[in-house]
């Protein structure tokens, strides 16, 4: 009777309008299910079915176009097209368009990765630490949700295929889309184990949008929509098109309908209390499992925060020892410094005492040179700055220089110092860093005298084509076996119970170690408290780096002996360190300009052009000394400039080089290796 009564009103509606003018319809041509072009460029989908099905019922000429959204909208918008099918109506009144009845109704919900995920629910992403979330860039859907988990972290993808694609990515937690299309796409890629959340959100209506101008029309698309409603060809294109793609994984309506089809009342409602009490034990199973998932998860995080505190703790004991130990090594030779330079102005003393205090000032020095040189080498070491400078080296000439080095001391401690060359079998040049091998060899001999007591002290190395290795072993006080695994470390070896009563900043052997790793070599340790200890250093033969610098180019200083009558440009801000250097050259200087400043080193440098040596400070106020040095070469390319800087980076030693200096000296400035390197020009 209803169908009746509706053919009847839709026949006197048709009767009075003029349904058999044309009319066009646009579609958007990429939203499937409900629209889109398939492979063979033909406009189909559920929306599409749903018109034709109207038209058929009324025989009208209604046009079936698609395009992309803006340019549909554009049409209509131009009076182009009648209408737009398959939109969603907006929150509120709409004075520009008639909206039709809904034809379908769109959600939103999570999707995931069954692979991922064994069970996934709300409460997973509640509980998820930093969940990444692909979804669509939307104000509405980013709000819901970090309304659910405030520390969700997002992935944007404007393409449905590409944002199931991103659940198979290990780091991607779920997907927040359209439901209906998220799954055809899901089916489209045989994707069969990425699945919904039961849970829908933003439930939207879909229908026509129709212009103002043709009401008629949208009385033959509500009167249709109801006509195929009612007469069932709604429900079979719904079927055809979304039910495949809209069913939820658990859904307990499905056993109610073959319940209903029995018609046995009773036992169908007993069969529902079975399947109503099963559904809810196990939600209450898994909502358990989420449960004890979480519980697992906090105390996984309270495990890992404890250790990180103790980790924390340890660190800031370690901090702490380390600047205190740095505080009395810096301070100590300060002391030294100071006190006896106090001591040298304020009375008269023999020549045998004021002797006896400056070599006690210059020790105090190089100590405290030695310790800010060890804290800038862990810095460069820590930062990555520190690079390799490979050159051939002569290794039996190293080791016969640090022999001669430490005899001095291991005589006064009364040590045995020994040096045994082991097989040798070297067919070419040995090619490494000779520098940061100095450094190492240097730091282990300084240690194993440090701590020897009596005994002594054993130098053995054994030089090969592809290598070179190193073995420094001592009679002292060893390590305990508790303190092996951390001795490397810096903060570990600040701590004053091992190194009691031992002068050193305790980064020696993280630096050589810093060193190694750098030559790509190896260094173990053996050792055995009160009975000594062996230091094993293996460094590869580098032949394929091998470089040049320009303070390898120092080290090849002549014999010549050093001219007077120098005309001298000294270009120092600072007032102490131009006194020192004048002092130093007032010997073979002719005459001594000081410029403070890089603008008057160019200015002296014009003005007195037959200057024959500048020291050009690298740091300088108005114009620094790279910049100096490359406008005096503008006019002077004759002139021996010589860069004196605090800075001692292999990269300043590079940039000096190409700022046009001849040679390079680093502060605190050595006058026998200034004076070497003048006689050179």
């Amino acid at each position: 009777m209803r169908q009746i009564v509706i053919i009847v009103f839709l026949t006197i509606t048709i009767a009075h309008s003029n349904v058999f003018g044309q009319y066009q319809v646009m579609f958007s041509d990429n939203y499937p299910p409900y629209n889109y072009f398939n492979e063979n460029r033909e406009l189909v989908g559920f929306n599409i079915d749903i018109l034709v099905a109207i038209n058929d019922l009324y025989e009208s000429d209604i046009i079936i176009n698609g395009d992309n959204w803006e340019m549909i909208n554009k049409a209509l918008d131009r009076g182009d097209i009648q209408a737009i099918g398959g939109d969603h109506y907006p929150g509120s009144p709409d004075k520009n368009y008639i909206y039709t009845r809904s034809a379908i109704n769109t959600s939103h919900c999570f999707l995931y990765n069954t692979n991922h995920f064994s069970k996934f629910s709300i409460e997973v992403l509640r509980s998820t630490h930093k969940p990444l979330v692909a979804m669509w860039q939307n104000d509405v859907l980013i709000h819901y949700v970090l309304s659910i988990n405030p520390s969700a972290q997002f992935v944007f993808i404007n393409d449905y295929e590409q944002l199931i694609k991103a659940l198979d990515r290990d780091d991607v937690t779920c997907v927040f889309a359209q439901r209906v299309g998220s799954m055809y796409y899901a089916d489209k890629l045989g994707k069969d184990y990425i699945r919904p959340l039961e849970h829908r959100i933003l439930e939207r209506n879909m229908g026509f949008k129709v212009a103002n101008a043709s009401p008629e029309l949208a009385s033959i698309l509500n009167n249709g929509l109801e006509v195929i409603l009612a007469n069932g060809e709604y429900q079979r294109i719904y079927d055809k098109w979304i039910t495949e793609y809209n069913k939820d994984p658990n859904d307990w309506h499905n056993y109610l309908k073959y319940i209903l089809i029995t018609g046995i009342l009773i036992a169908g409602l007993i069969l529902l209390l079975l399947i109503a009490n099963w559904i809810l034990q196990a939600k209450v199973r898994s909502k358990t499992k989420d449960l004890q998932q979480q519980l697992e998860l906090n105390s996984q995080i309270m495990t890992e925060l404890e250790k990180q505190k103790i980790k924390a703790e340890e660190s800031d004991k370690m901090k702490s020892a380390f600047l205190a130990n740095m505080s009395h090594e810096i301070r100590t030779p300060m002391n030294g410094i100071l006190g006896f330079a106090d001591l040298l102005k304020s009375a008269d003393y023999s020549s045998e005492k004021q002797a006896t205090f400056i070599g006690i000032i210059q020790q105090s020095g190089n100590r405290m040179l030695g310790t800010i040189n060890n804290i800038i080498d862990v810095s460069k070491l820590e930062s990555g700055l520190e690079k390799t400078q490979i050159t051939e080296v002569n290794i039996k000439s190293i080791m016969t220089e640090l022999m001669n080095f430490f005899s001095p001391e291991a005589f006064r401690k009364g040590l045995k110092l020994t040096l045994k060359e082991g097989i040798s079998t070297l067919p070419q040049s040995f090619y490494t860093d000779e520098y940061k091998l100095n450094s190492i060899l240097t730091n282990l001999i300084k240690n194993a005298l440090k701590f020897t007591k009596a005994g002594l002290v054993e130098i053995k190395y054994s030089i090969e084509d592809t290598m070179a290795e190193f073995w420094i072993t001592d009679t002292g006080i060893g390590i305990p076996q508790s303190k092996l695994a951390s001795v490397f470390d810096q903060f570990v070896q600040a701590d004053f119970s091992h190194s009691n009563g031992f002068e050193g900043s305790g980064l020696g052997l993280s630096i050589s170690q810093g060193y190694v790793k750098l030559l790509n070599g190896e260094i173990r340790l053996e050792s055995e408290q009160n009975k000594g200890s062996t230091f094993y250093v293996r460094i590869p033969n580098n032949l394929s780096k091998i470089i040049s610098s320009i303070e390898n180019e120092q080290s090849s200083v002549s014999n010549q002996p050093i001219l007077t009558k120098y005309k001298i440009i000294i270009a120092e801000d600072d007032e102490t360190s131009f006194y020192f250097l004048k002092e130093v050259l007032k010997d073979i200087a002719d005459d001594i300009i000081h410029a403070k400043d890089g603008i008057e080193a160019v200015e002296m440098a014009k003005k007195h052009s037959d200057t024959d040596i500048i020291l050009m400070d690298i740091k300088m106020p108005k114009l620094n000394g790279f910049e100096a040095t490359k406008q005096i070469r503008s006019f002077n390319t004759k002139v021996f400039i010589i860069a004196q800087t605090a800075y001692a980076q292999d990269s300043y030693k590079a940039k000096v080089s190409e700022a046009g200096c001849d040679a390079y000296i680093s502060k605190p400035i050595d006058k026998q290796k200034l004076l070497d390197i003048i006689s050179k020009c």
